[in-house]
C-alpha cells in the first residue's frame, strides 16, 4: 500500500472515479479545501465521475445538496445514493399496499414517497421497517430503541438505507448513522437488508453506467475502510483512502484498522486535492 499526497499522482491509470461524498467532498457543513479545483482538473482530463453515497435519500436530493456545496452538475456525470437504490429495491420486493414503520429523522421521511406503500406508527401494523438514521447530531441508540424493540418484537424485516456507522465533521464532531441501528437489529436476531456501500447493489448501479469502462480503469475514493474500501475490494477495483474524514480522530495504528476492517486501499491520500 502506497502513501500518496494528491489525486494527480494516480489519476493517469484510470478513466473513471467512483467518489464518496461525506468525508471526501464535504462534511455536511462545508466543502473540503481544494475539492472543486480537483474536480475541475479531472473533468478537464475527460475523467468520468460518479458520486456513490450512503445518503438515505433520493439521488435528485443528493444532487441538490452537492449544488449547495458548489459541486455543480458539470463537474460529474451522475450521483447514486443508497436511498435511491433502497427506493428501487422496496418498489421491486414489497407488495403494493404494504405498510411500514419509519425509523429516522424528519428530513428523510419522504424517501418512499411515490411508492404504493403506507407509513404507520405502530410496528404491529407494519409489514416491514425502514431506517435512515437519527434525529440529532448528538443522538444515541437510545433515541430509537423503542421503535427498534417494537420492530424486533413483530419480526419486521428492516431495510437499512445507510450502512455507515459514523461520520465526522472537519471540526472533529462525530455523529452516528443508520448502520448502528442496522447492526444492533442484526445482533438481536432481526432480519436486516443493508443497502449501500460495501454491499453490492449500489456498485451494480454504478457499473451499469460505466459498462464501457474496464474495471481496471475504475477507482474508488472514500474515507471509510468498512464501506468505501471494503466495497471496492469486493468488486475488484482499486481504491484510495482519504484520511481526513471519518478517520480524522482515529488513534488506532493504521495496520490494526486494516486488519479489523478486512479491507486494504491501493493507497492513502490526506484529502481529495489535485
Amino acid at each position: 500500500m502506497k502513501t500518496l499526497s494528491k489525486v494527480s499522482e494516480f489519476i493517469d491509470k484510470y478513466d473513471a472515479l467512483i467518489l464518496d461524498i461525506w468525508g471526501v467532498i464535504h462534511d455536511g457543513q462545508a466543502t473540503y479545501p481544494g475539492v472543486v479545483e480537483c474536480l475541475q482538473e479531472l473533468r478537464a482530463a475527460d475523467k468520468k465521475i460518479i458520486f456513490l453515497s450512503n445518503a438515505p435519500r433520493r439521488a435528485e436530493i443528493v444532487a441538490q445538496v452537492l449544488g449547495k456545496f458548489g459541486i455543480t452538475q458539470d463537474l460529474y456525470d451522475t450521483a447514486i445514493s443508497s436511498g435511491e437504490v433502497t427506493y428501487k429495491i422496496i418498489a421491486r420486493d414489497e407488495k403494493a399496499g404494504s405498510k411500514y414503520l419509519y425509523i429516522g429523522p424528519e428530513k428523510d421521511r419522504a424517501l418512499l414517497d411515490g411508492l404504493d406503500v403506507e407509513e404507520v406508527s405502530e410496528a404491529a401494523n407494519a409489514d416491514f421497517a425502514l431506517v435512515t438514521g437519527f434525529d440529532e447530531d448528538d443522538s444515541t441508540l437510545q433515541e430509537k430503541l423503542p421503535q427498534i424493540e417494537a420492530a424486533l418484537a413483530n419480526n419486521l424485516k428492516l431495510y437499512c438505507a445507510n450502512p455507515d456507522l459514523l461520520v465526522v465533521r472537519q471540526d472533529g464532531t462525530e455523529m452516528l448513522c443508520a448502520g448502528v441501528i442496522g447492526e444492533y437489529y442484526a445482533e438481536k436476531g432481526g432480519d436486516v437488508r443493508f443497502i449501500g456501500k460495501p454491499h453490492g447493489d449500489v456498485y451494480e448501479a454504478a457499473f451499469e453506467i460505466l459498462h464501457l469502462t474496464p474495471r481496471e480503469r475504475i477507482a474508488a475514493v472514500g474515507d471509510n475502510l468498512d464501506t468505501d474500501i471494503l466495497g471496492a475490494n469486493r468488486v475488484g477495483i482499486d481504491s484510495y483512502l482519504c484520511l481526513g474524514g471519518v478517520l480524522k480522530n482515529e488513534t488506532t495504528p493504521f495496520v490494526e484498522l486494516i486488519k479489523k476492517a478486512g479491507a486494504e486501499p491501493t493507497a492513502t491520500i490526506p484529502q481529495f486535492n489535485w
